[in-house]
């Protein structure tokens, strides 16, 4: 299995039956639209250019308006909707309708009116939340003159004195007030407060000593307090208090009485989808081209599903339409979208190369040979036994719960990752560490030490590495011959080929003891190959001198496959270390002394276990996908692919049936 096949289709309806028409093909859910508005495509078709834009019709601006309003109820209540579990959201499974009863149900739903209610409340809410705020900033304000215990209207009333409240620098206090009574003897001053900056003060002065007080109060920056309030300090701030706890009582009680619209958040999210469809279908318009009576639009389609569509108009039109199916031509490839088709074992690992990048339409899908590797890199880099089990069954029990089948397919790579390791774990007798052999008395058969047999895994990581980098090779020299481009299998693959099959045998000869004549052997395959990149690697270039210079360049190509192969070394590393640190870590729960140890050595053996499986688990994630990506998908692999997006019914929140 691999790339789905895809034919582009043209299909000419009367403009009468586009509403009816759209409805069906959004239910068909198998056909992606070519953009026939696009300026770049009308310039290279001469018969477009007598043919006008579609366009959307009035309902466009109503259906965004309409889910602008939904949208804001839905975020607005969200918050108050009951959490639900992991486990309860996993098992949970959208809610399955027709398009009939969906547009009933909505009709009837009376959703505008959830939204003018929650508009109001919200509205509520902010300016409570508003008034809270405006009595904070008074009480910051009042907060300075809590010490003055008489009225503020008092200091209006006075008939022979002026009083003043205000603020000066700390700086100034003493030279102030000195200032102050040497030149008004009968002035009272009254300290109310500091803060880090500023003085408080009450200031009384006999009237006809005034104008003498204000030149004291210009000389030292004396700030006047005019308040705008009425009665005691102490008094007022204790009354916006009680202020700001009936506006917070109001508060929870509306967020209160949000919590019971569980009810009125579910007709919201049929409206949502019901309002996007309708959306989506009119957005759709915007891809086609028309005469006065008839519609022209263009797509992708598999080709498989040819028939089914055809029937699909048919039944939906009638006899009034033409419909013309044409095979993918060369130029077009970088504009066919991408749907990828893997059995059960490969479809899991999809989600890998899609993190790359998806294949153009003429590459192949790497994903059934990728998958093999990674299942088998993954294992031996996370290498623990009991760590692939616990990654096996919690992925078995995700996988069981969940509904989501993209959801599912994660779940499943991981359930075949935790294969993998328990496979590698018991190869190198791996169970929670050295848990059972060293501290159990449990002798768990196994073939090979990491600890004494390092130099022979090394081995086994470097040969798959060869093998790795081999395949990749190989599909690329598949691909040269599919397309015709024989000489180019023998120039780019078929010369690496005996060059470095040359070179391990010339080399490595002495290493596993083969007989010498396979050093004689690896000697001409290595000079053959050798030779070969020199005279080839640089073919394109026009001149004797710059197909020399990029055939040396080529030759020295070899360094980079050196590197390549020493990169599988990380098969050994990480494997030594997720045995070596569970090993370690079961030592630091041996040291616990009893008593303490019955309690403690269960919980701290369980949490460097778990701390040391996530960390290892996400180092093999990660660097098994770095292996195909940097040394494999280089050898032949391009990417750039778009993925397949059909027009289709919304599902964001409910499953719509046909």
């Amino acid at each position: 299995m691999a790339i789905v096949k895809m034919d582009k289709f043209t299909l000419l309806f009367f403009e009468s039956q586009k509403e009816k028409l759209l409805t069906a093909l959004q239910g068909f859910e198998s056909i992606q639209f070519i953009n026939l508005q696009d300026q770049e495509l009308l310039e290279k078709n001469e018969e477009f250019k007598n043919l006008k834009k579609d366009s959307v019709n009035v309902n466009l601006s109503d259906y965004n308006e309409q889910l602008s309003k939904i949208r804001f109820s839905l975020e607005f209540l969200k918050d108050y909707m009951p959490k639900q579990s992991a486990l309860k959201s996993i098992q949970k499974e959208k809610a399955s309708i027709t398009v009939k009863n969906l547009q009933r149900f909505v009709e009837n739903s009376n959703w505008f009116k959830i939204y003018k209610d929650l508009k109001e409340k919200e509205e509520t809410i902010v300016a409570l939340t508003n008034e809270i705020g405006k009595y904070e900033t008074e009480i910051q304000v009042l907060d300075k003159w809590k010490n003055f215990d008489a009225t503020f209207e008092a200091l209006k009333n006075l008939k022979y004195t002026k009083a003043y409240l205000g603020t000066i620098q700390k700086n100034y206090e003493i030279s102030f007030i000195n200032d102050l009574s040497d030149s008004a003897k009968n002035t009272y001053v009254e300290i109310l407060g500091k803060d880090s900056q500023d003085v408080f003060l009450h200031i009384i002065m006999e009237k006809n000593d005034e104008p003498l007080c204000e030149e004291l109060f210009k000389k030292y920056g004396f700030s006047i307090f005019q308040p705008t309030y009425e009665g005691i300090p102490q008094n007022i701030i204790k009354e916006f208090f009680k202020e700001i706890k009936t506006a917070e009582n109001k508060i929870s009680h509306i967020k209160e009485n949000l919590k019971s619209y569980e009810e009125q958040y579910e007709k919201l999210q049929y409206a949502f989808d019901y309002y996007n469809n309708l959306l989506m279908r009119e957005e759709a318009a915007t891809n086609f081209l028309k005469t006065e009576k008839v519609v022209a639009i263009s797509g992708w389609i598999p080709s498989e599903e040819k028939n089914t569509f055809s029937s699909l108009i048919k039944s939906t039109v009638g006899e009034k339409f033409s419909i013309e199916y044409e095979e993918i031509k060369e130029e077009e490839f970088e504009d066919v979208p991408i749907k990828l088709k893997n059995r059960k074992f490969a479809s899991n690992f999809e989600g890998i190369v899609e993190m790359y990048s998806l294949p153009k339409y003429n590459e192949i899908d790497p994903t059934p040979i990728m998958s093999i590797f990674y299942f088998i890199f993954f294992g031996m880099m996370l290498s623990d036994a009991g760590y692939g089990l616990l990654l096996l069954f919690g992925s078995l029990f995700m996988v069981k719960f969940t509904k989501d089948k993209e959801k599912a397919k994660t779940y499943k790579l991981f359930m075949l990752a935790g294969i993998s390791t328990v496979i590698w774990g018991a190869i190198y007798g791996s169970w929670f560490g050295d848990l059972f052999s060293k501290y159990l008395g449990i002798d768990i058969p196994y073939l090979l030490d990491p600890g004494k047999s390092v130099t022979s895994i090394l081995l086994i990581s470097v040969a798959m590495g060869v093998v790795h980098i081999f395949v990749g090779l190989g599909i690329k020299g598949y691909i040269y011959i599919r397309d015709g481009k024989y000489l180019d299998a023998i120039y780019d693959v078929l010369t690496w080929y005996s060059t470095l099959i040359g070179a391990f045998l010339w080399i490595g000869t002495g290493m596993v003891g083969l007989p010498s004549v396979a050093t004689t052997i690896g000697m001409i395959l290595f000079i053959i190959g050798a030779i070969g990149l020199l005279l080839t690697q640089g073919r394109e270039h026009p001149t004797i001198g710059a197909r020399l210079g990029w055939g040396i360049y080529g030759v020295y190509g070899m360094t980079s496959y050196l590197g390549d192969i020493v990169s599988y070394s990380r098969l050994l590393a990480l494997g030594l270390a997720t045995g070596f640190i569970a090993n370690a870590f079961n030592l630091i729960v041996a040291l616990i002394p009893s008593p303490f140890s019955i309690v403690l050595s269960p919980v701290i053996f369980l949490l460097l276990h778990g701390f040391n499986m996530a960390v290892n688990a996400l180092g093999s994630y990660v660097h098994a996908a770095r292996l195909q990506y940097l040394e494999f998908f280089n050898k032949f692999y391009e990417g750039g692919g778009k993925k397949f997006t059909p027009y289709k019914l919304s599902d964001n929140y409910i499953k719509i049936t046909k």
